[in-house]
């Protein structure tokens, strides 16, 4: 099992769930709400859009949440929720966002694209003397500093979005009246 990974117990029947979660949330299928997240963070500190602290999605037994005015790098807890001896189990686990993953993705590889032009170019004046840029030697040193730093950011990106939310556990753990089993 993933360290990110969560399994709760509700008391609450399987089919109360989803409703007490749909009730409780901002739901992302409102407009508003998702336009939230496009906003810039000084627009936030003034916008009174959502009464709610966390927005999500749910859909049959499966849900996403997030908190209100989270970052883009924010972990989400997705999760599902099935009958069980004396309630439900809900099992979650946190990870970015869909579009937060592509636009990461697209982001180091953009990056490494970038280090390798660097590179073919700086060593192409190293070796022919062409002078497309201004001074090769610097020039390579960047660009092959650019090669791990695309991955890097990846990789820093995914932690920071995988990491456990306490905020949502604990509206969880309090919304649901769970209690936490891992």
């Amino acid at each position: 099992m993933a360290p990110n990974t969560v399994v709760l117990h509700s008391a609450l029947a399987p089919e109360a769930i989803g409703n007490t979660l749909f009730r409780s949330i901002d739901s992302e299928i409102d407009k508003g709400v998702v336009l939230q997240s496009l906003m810039p963070w000084f627009v936030r500190l003034v916008w009174k859009g959502g009464s709610r602290q966390v927005r999500g999605l749910i859909d049959g037994n499966t849900f996403r949440l997030k908190r209100r005015n989270a970052w883009h790098w924010s972990p989400n807890l997705y999760g599902k929720w099935e009958a069980e001896q004396g309630g439900t189990r809900i099992e979650g686990r946190f990870d970015l966002a869909p579009s937060a993953r592509l636009s990461l993705r697209f982001t180091a590889v953009l990056l490494l694209g970038f280090a390798f032009i660097g590179i073919v170019l700086n060593t192409l004046d190293l070796k022919a003397g062409t002078h497309f840029t201004v001074d090769p030697d610097i020039g390579l040193w960047i660009s092959l500093l650019f090669l791990p730093f695309g991955p890097g950011v990846y990789l820093l990106a995914h932690k920071i979005g995988s990491r456990n939310e306490k905020s949502l556990l604990r509206f969880l753990e309090q919304t649901l009246a769970a209690n936490r089993v891992r």
